[in-house]
């Protein structure tokens, strides 16, 4: 039996552990932002429709696939698992990189285009993404 001051402590972890994911992809999104004018390249149209387009199909992939990942991954029972907080955690893991995808996507079409506008895009969803799968309180009973 897992005392309910212990699962406390890991429900603020997990928390952090969302927030520190959030953290990262913004400092990420700041650094693009303030190497952008050293890099910017025009790009024609197309291109942008293109890249924009991929970064949507990968948001409309990554994201639900997330939350099935959540939806059947938790909650996960204290009392039964013994590694409970090392399978929540990583259910965690993997739901927040899966939702995240359309911005790794996006930044490494800024890496090689430098389009601003796609790493906008791909952000934006990744953190509608995340905002859907945040840690809840009744995630670990």
């Amino acid at each position: 039996m897992v005392s309910e001051g212990l699962l406390n402590i890991y429900r603020r972890r997990a928390k952090q552990f969302y927030y520190a994911f959030l953290t990262f992809l913004s400092l990420v999104l700041l650094g693009s932002l303030i190497l952008y004018p050293f890099f910017k390249l025009p790009l024609p149209a197309k291109m942008l429709i293109y890249a924009s387009s991929l970064v949507l199909l990968v948001a409309m992939f990554s994201i639900p696939i997330s939350l099935v990942i959540r939806k059947r991954g938790f909650p996960v029972i204290s009392d039964t698992d013994p590694y409970w907080s090392y399978t929540a955690t990583r259910r965690y893991f993997w739901s927040f990189v899966i939702a995240g995808l359309p911005f790794g996507v996006a930044f490494l079409i800024y890496i090689i285009f430098t389009s601003l506008l796609v790493l906008f895009i791909g952000y934006f969803l990744t953190l509608c993404g995340l905002i859907l799968v945040r840690p809840r309180e009744e995630d670990v009973v």
